[in-house]
């Protein structure tokens, strides 16, 4: 089953990444020369991919955005929670993995996995049900750096932590309760799951009970909460942060 990635950054991601099947590339006719469309053309002529020329009209048929770039594609390469630990093992780091509870925006995710890959992270998780999952959009509104992160698609989140927790890795859930701690004060030096959830209902009840302890963001304003991609992206910092920028 065949997959359609667009515009230059998500191209650009895929051909570097190289996790997944590409069978050809469409290129505008009219498509201007930058330097990004000069390394996606000579990525795929090193690794011998079919570059197509095609009016522009072709390409808007097939999707919005494109940005005279158009891959077809193989389907996302998703792994599993061992093999995520296994990766935090080879690296010879604590494992620092994210799992999201339930985000159903798909730009939402696209921004969270931006972040994530800019961080460090090991892998991240992603219910199998009621949720978005990575779709073309995503990858385009992380700017290709989806196709670089390791997502586990779970199908009970809950098990998934637990399963984590009895590798020793503390579960901490990003919730803005009186009985969370400020961001800045807990620890977050050791192996890691940072939980995020879902746009507006926040950690449903059974991942909030699997939590070893809570994390919240100081706020001053008048709003309740944080967009879930920004309260994510300025947690995972403070993790990176605490584990030495390393």
């Amino acid at each position: 089953m065949s997959e359609i990635l667009y515009g230059r950054n998500a191209a650009r991601e895929s051909l570097r990444a190289r996790r997944r099947h590409i069978h050809k590339i469409i290129v505008a006719e009219n498509i201007q020369s930058s330097a990004v469309v000069k390394e996606i053309l000579e990525l795929a002529e090193q690794s011998k991919i079919s570059v197509q020329r095609a009016p522009r009209k072709k390409l808007d048929n097939l999707v919005k955005g494109h940005q005279g770039i158009v891959l077809e594609t193989g389907r996302y390469p998703t792994v599993t929670v061992e093999e995520i630990l296994k990766r935090a093992a080879k690296s010879n780091e604590q494992p620092f993995i994210v799992a999201l509870d339930h985000i159903e925006d798909p730009h939402n995710l696209g921004a969270i996995l931006r972040t994530v890959e800019t961080v460090g992270v090991h892998g991240i998780l992603i219910p199998k049900q009621r949720a978005a999952g990575i779709t073309s959009t995503v990858v385009n509104v992380s700017a290709g750096a989806a196709e670089h992160v390791w997502v586990a698609e779970v199908s009970n989140l809950v098990q998934a932590l637990e399963k984590l927790k009895r590798q020793n890795i503390w579960i901490a859930g990003v919730e803005n309760v009186s009985t969370a701690q400020s961001y800045n004060e807990a620890n977050l030096t050791g192996a890691i799951t940072l939980v995020i959830g879902s746009e507006g209902k926040g950690l449903s009840r059974l991942v909030k009970e699997t939590c070893d302890f809570l994390v919240k963001l100081p706020m001053r304003g008048q709003i309740e909460s944080l967009n879930a991609s920004v309260a994510a992206g300025l947690i995972l910092y403070e993790v990176w942060r605490a584990r030495g920028f390393r």
